[in-house]
C-alpha cells in the first residue's frame, strides 16, 4: 500500500498536496485505489492479517500546516469501507500491534506541547494514554512510531528543538511504557537554522525486530534541490541507514545503505519486507539523470534501487 499523490512526481506530502491510498504488486500491476477524496491519507500500515489498513486521516489541512485536524482511520478490505476510530482532531501516526488486536497512536497536546502515546483496541474501543514526553530538552517531542514483532514501540525523540543542538534520535519502550531505552543518538550533527531536522526520522523494523531502518538527516541540502512550495524549511539530505535494535552505546555500528553512485538524495520511510530480504523506501534525487521521485525497492544491503511507483509512505502486505 502506498500514498499516491494526485499529480505525478510530487515527492513528499505537504504544500497542500492531497493523496489517496493505492494497493498494488511490486511491479506496479493490479493497482487498486482504495480511498477516493481530496484529503491526505498519511502513512498507511497493513494489519498483520492484511485485512485492514490503518492511517492518519487529515480532515482539515495537510502535513506541516498549522491547525491541521487529524484522526486515525481504518480501511477494511472485506467491507470496502473506511471507519474513523478517533474523533479528537489531534491523533496521528498509528501502528498495529504484532497480533493485530491493538493500535498505537500519538497525540500532540496543544496546551502543553507534550507528545502522548495512546493505545486502543483495533475497533477504536478502550482508548487510553500510556506515556508522554517530559518536555525537557532531551525529551521534547515524539513522533514516527513503529511496533516490532518482538513487542517494542519505537519512536523518534526531538532534542533541544529551541536549543543550541536540535536533532532527533530513536528510543523504544514496551507497550506499557516500561523499559524505555535509547537506541540511537541521532548522529553527530546539529540542525542548521532554517533546515529540516538532522538526525533520525520515519524508522521501520525488520521482520524479526532485530534491525531498524532509519532516514538519517544531514546538515546539508542535496545538490540541485529546491524548496517545495509552501514549505518553510530547506530540504535536508537524508541517508538510508540500518542499525541494530540493541541499546545505544558510543560507537554503535550504523550501516549506510545509500548507493555510492548516487549519494546525494533524500531517502526515507523505509519498510522491511516480511521475509527480511528487501526494503521499500521513498527516494527523491536531483540533477541530471535523477529518476522520478517515489517508492523504490532495495535489497537489505542497499545494493540497488528499482522504481516501483510514484508515491510516498509504502508498507508491505505481510501475508504475501
Amino acid at each position: 500500500v502506498v500514498m499516491a499523490p494526485t499529480r505525478a512526481n510530487a515527492g513528499p506530502p505537504g504544500g497542500g498536496a492531497p493523496s489517496d491510498l493505492v494497493v498494488m504488486n511490486l511491479d506496479g500491476t493490479e493497482r487498486v485505489q482504495i480511498t477516493h477524496d481530496d484529503r491526505l491519507e498519511f502513512l498507511p500500515h497493513f494489519a498483520p492479517d492484511a485485512t485492514r489498513v490503518v492511517y492518519t486521516k487529515f480532515e482539515r489541512g495537510t502535513y506541516g500546516t498549522p491547525g491541521a485536524v487529524t484522526d486515525i482511520a481504518v480501511y477494511d478490505f472485506t467491507a470496502a469501507a473506511e471507519t474513523l476510530l478517533t474523533h479528537r482532531g489531534d491523533a496521528a501516526q498509528a501502528a498495529w500491534s504484532p497480533d493485530g488486536s491493538t493500535i498505537a497512536f500519538l497525540v500532540h497536546g496543544p496546551s502543553t506541547g507534550a507528545s502522548e502515546l495512546w493505545l486502543m483496541d483495533a475497533d477504536g474501543a478502550h482508548q487510553r494514554r500510556v506515556a508522554a514526553s517530559s518536555g525537557r530538552d532531551d525529551d521534547a517531542v515524539w513522533g514516527d512510531i513503529a511496533w516490532s514483532s518482538d513487542d517494542w514501540i519505537l519512536f523518534v525523540v526531538a532534542e533541544q528543538p529551541a536549543g543550541p543542538c536540535f536533532k532527533v534520535r530513536l528510543d523504544k519502550m514496551r507497550p506499557d511504557a516500561s523499559e524505555r531505552t535509547k537506541v540511537s543518538d541521532g548522529g553527530p550533527n546539529c540542525t542548521p537554522p532554517g533546515m529540516e531536522q538532522s538526525g533520525d526520522a520515519d524508522p521501520g523494523f525488520s521482520a524479526d525486530g532485530r534491525t531498524i531502518y532509519t532516514s538519517r538527516g544531514l546538515p546539508q541540502s542535496p545538490p540541485g534541490a529546491t524548496q517545495p512550495p509552501g514549505s518553510p524549511l530547506i530540504l535536508t539530505e537524508r541517508k538510508l541507514l540500518a542499525l541494530s535494535s540493541d541499546p545505544w552505546t558510543a560507537g554503535k555500528l550504523e550501516t549506510d545503505l545509500s548507493l555510492p553512485s548516487e549519494p546525494d538524495c533524500i531517502e526515507g520511510v523505509p519498510k522491511g519486507s516480511p521475509d527480511g530480504t528487501r526494503v521499500l523506501v521513498f527516494r527523491m534525487c536531483f540533477g541530471r539523470g535523477a529518476g522520478p521521485a517515489g517508492v523504490y525497492l532495495s535489497d537489505a544491503a542497499g545494493s540497488f534501487r528499482i522504481f516501483v511507483a510514484d508515491g510516498f509512505g509504502p508498507d508491505w502486505n505481510p501475508t504475501r
